[in-house]
């Protein structure tokens, strides 16, 4: 899950220990709805994936945690496709991510 892999990173960037503890908290039981147009409004559901959308941190959360992932990528051999001559393997942009590779990768 990305919260798990997130607090490692964060700790091993030397975030201290009780800042790291608020940010868990504030994680721990984020619950959402969805408003769909023409179903209306989801009940209450416990939300597991990525950072809060809206909260100032998140972008800085994010960052982080592609920083650590594209870190962890770099010693990877892959076959990713080229582009004038040029191997493009992971396409960041804003708050989203592609990786590519012409063959399949096992991390």
């Amino acid at each position: 899950m990305l919260c798990e892999v997130l607090w490692q990173v964060l700790a091993g960037l030397g975030v201290e220990r009780c800042f790291l503890r608020c940010l868990q908290t504030m994680y721990a039981k984020d619950i959402i709805r969805i408003n769909h147009p023409s179903k209306g409004v989801t009940s209450n559901f416990k939300c597991q994936q990525g950072v809060k959308q809206g909260c100032p941190l998140g972008p800085l959360l994010f960052g982080l945690y592609l920083d650590a992932l594209k870190g962890r990528l770099d010693g990877k051999k892959c076959d990713a496709p080229a582009l004038a001559d040029v191997h493009v393997w992971l396409l960041l942009f804003v708050d989203d991510l592609a990786l590519t590779s012409e063959l399949e990768v096992r991390l």
